[in-house]
């Protein structure tokens, strides 16, 4: 496939268009530039600058998307997380569904609709900074395509890994929403074309192989080039990702460090995400929610589908004190999602539930909202870094043994008490020993509804 057919669609396109019209035409720049406007769809040069100048300033009003790394260097006990802020002309889950994280963002978690999270802490801040720009890749080559990733065999002619493309290297599958079609693409470590031997691979199975103008998502900057593959066969074609990733801003690189570096705690909260949680709480808490029926309690859970709970409560100084014990199990555990993750699930499914439980005549908003979401004050013991995971794990048999004393075996009680079950486990089974810079400051994790 030769690049010169592809139909412009930018400026940079147009230009480097005009630059082979005039070389092979012998024309002015000036008349090169109106022709290759016109292959584009345009009239001339200057009604292309007029359309691409109303896109771009479309694409300026676009989202934000922030991609955070944690890192721990155990050479230096230094630790702290990468901060990645880029632009998509679209919102993060109108680009890629959580879903589908599994196959080209296994490693990253939906923490808001503007922030991907790193699962893992990297080893130093370099290859911190390294995952969060080849995320970033992975998302400009998505948006750019419209590509989702898949790890569906029919990636592979004739569906099998056996008839793989000889030469691949750090390859992956692709499926394209629009034409229902799957393709792969490869990134060797190559400066050249398409090999003879690719050449005969693709005409034995119908398919098509190009190499794109855009460098790619593994290591642009260190050698690698992208290749695209598709089944020519079904009718797919290559042509429109090629354009598109001729248009694409250049892929994010390490040596063109634009992020932030920050502490490890506070734990980062995303604009999108501080929103999403006032959203929430405002629903929640609403004073109808907050109204106690005769017989039951109805808990729409911010995690899970509404389910009923027997019809008891807990007193509010037993709240406050698993609300203490369940904020002091999050100091230092960030970066385990096995303890993190659950214990925030549980303080959020209980701050629903003792919203449930008691009216505003009961129980003030200024003390329901510190309940389970205001930090502990530094004067508390428990809000000090611990000195091994023990603590953590006492807190949490502390918080199973109230639980159970003041609320009815039930579905809903053995969920929560499955949770801690969980989180202790994984603390267990934690080898990282807790550290200093792992402190959060006091701060308020949900502001009180407007």
């Amino acid at each position: 496939m030769s690049n010169d057919h592809v139909r412009p669609s930018s400026i940079s396109g147009i230009k480097q268009l005009a630059k082979r019209l005039k070389k092979s035409e012998c024309v002015s720049h000036t008349i090169a530039l109106d022709k290759a406007s016109m292959a584009a769809g345009f009239e001339n040069y200057r009604h292309a600058q007029r359309a691409f100048g109303e896109k771009r300033a479309n694409t300026q009003r676009g989202f934000d998307l922030y991609i955070s790394v944690l890192w721990r260097d155990r050479a230096t006990s230094s630790m702290g997380c990468e901060i990645l802020k880029m632009r998509l002309g679209k919102p993060l889950d109108a680009l890629v569904k959580p879903a589908q994280y599994k196959n080209g963002l296994a490693a990253m978690r939906r923490e808001g609709p503007d922030h991907l999270a790193d699962l893992y802490t990297e080893p130093s801040q370099a290859d911190a900074r390294e995952t969060a720009c080849k995320i970033a890749r992975k998302i400009q080559f998505m948006e750019a395509t419209g590509l989702v990733p898949s790890g569906a065999n029919r990636s592979f002619p004739k569906g099998s890994f056996q008839n793989r493309m000889p030469g691949s290297d750090h390859d992956a599958g692709w499926y394209d929403p629009v034409s229902k079609g799957f393709i792969r693409t490869s990134e060797p470590y190559s400066r050249g074309g398409v090999t003879p031997e690719q050449h005969k691979w693709a005409a034995r199975y119908g398919w098509g192989v190009v190499k794109a103008p855009w460098k790619g998502m593994y290591r642009p900057d260190d050698g690698t080039s992208l290749f695209l593959l598709a089944d020519l066969s079904k009718g797919y074609s290559l042509e429109p990702l090629i354009s598109r990733l001729a248009d694409a801003p250049p892929p994010i690189v390490i040596s063109g460090w634009q992020g932030e570096s920050r502490p490890t705690a506070p734990a980062f909260v995303s604009p999108g995400r501080m929103a999403e949680i006032a959203a929430k709480a405002r629903k929640a808490k609403t004073v109808g929610n907050r109204a106690r029926p005769i017989d039951s309690t109805e808990d729409n859970s911010l995690l899970s589908e509404a389910r009923r709970w027997p019809n008891a409560r807990m007193p509010i100084e037993q709240h406050k004190a698993v609300g203490r014990l369940l904020k002091s199990v999050l100091i230092g555990t960030r970066g385990r999602a096995g303890v993190h993750r659950r214990i925030e699930a549980m303080r959020v499914e209980l701050d629903s539930k003792a919203g449930r439980e008691y009216g505003r005549d009961e129980l003030s908003d200024d003390v329901f909202f510190n309940l389970y979401y205001q930090e502990l004050p530094e004067s508390d013991p428990l809000a000090a870094v611990p000195g091994s995971w023990q603590r953590h794990i006492a807190s949490l048999g502390e918080i199973k043994a109230t639980l159970a004393r003041h609320y009815p075996e039930c579905p809903q009680l053995r969920k929560l008490l499955k949770k801690a079950d969980q989180a202790i486990a994984s603390l267990l089974t934690w080898k990282v020993a807790p550290a200093a810079g792992d402190k959060p400051k006091p701060q308020q994790s949900v502001p009180p509804p407007m």
